[in-house]
């Protein structure tokens, strides 16, 4: 438990996603544990199932347990696929653009809730040791190694199932006031389709 694992979340409205994994966002508590043992999450003496639907469009992720639960069983599977149940771990996490001034200090301390965690994920129990949250901006991760390189006029858009991010590059540098957040991604224009 020497090292350090930095593991990517993107805490999607549709879809968790890590580097290795994608699932629902849905999450259904259950007082004691459910019928059903597939995407089983235990934490603090309750039972979710992890996985069934998507979480309704929030501004605000942190004002329910949901997104916390989902991170740990989203940890859960990388750690797996690492064959570990015990680890040191750094949270990389976004929000979108024109809300991460405004709420990175609140989602860091949200997933930072408990330096030192256990819970059971899929009958498997962890014990893990949160050392820091990173919270970036949606998006730019996509451009992030390569964007002072970019010339001219560029329009950076990352768009996913409940919000839009667009961000205006100049000579490589991010416009702070041409960047927008849209309650608009695929989910609403789907919607308007049909």
């Amino acid at each position: 438990m020497k090292d350090v694992i930095v593991i990517g979340v993107d805490h999607g409205y549709a879809a968790m996603k890590t580097v290795h994994f994608s699932f629902p966002t849905g999450l259904v508590e259950y007082e004691h544990e459910p019928y059903t043992q597939k995407d089983e999450l235990e934490y603090g003496g309750r039972y979710y199932v992890v996985g069934s639907g998507r979480q309704p469009l929030q501004r605000d992720k942190t004002q329910t347990e949901d997104y916390y639960l989902l991170t740990l069983a989203a940890i859960a599977k990388e750690l797996k696929a690492e064959n570990l149940t015990e680890a040191h771990i750094v949270i990389a996490a976004g929000l979108p653009l024109t809300w991460t001034s405004g709420q990175k200090a609140d989602f860091k301390a949200y997933l930072m809730k408990n330096a030192e965690v256990e819970f059971t994920y899929k009958k498997t129990a962890y014990h893990i040791y949160i050392d820091d949250v990173r919270i970036y901006p949606q998006g730019y991760a996509a451009i992030a190694s390569f964007a002072t390189t970019l010339k001219g006029v560029n329009l950076i858009a990352d768009i996913g199932n409940g919000t839009m991010n667009t961000l205006y590059m100049i000579n490589g540098k991010p416009q702070q006031g041409k960047m927008f957040t849209e309650k608009f991604g695929t989910y609403q224009c789907t919607l308007a389709v049909r």
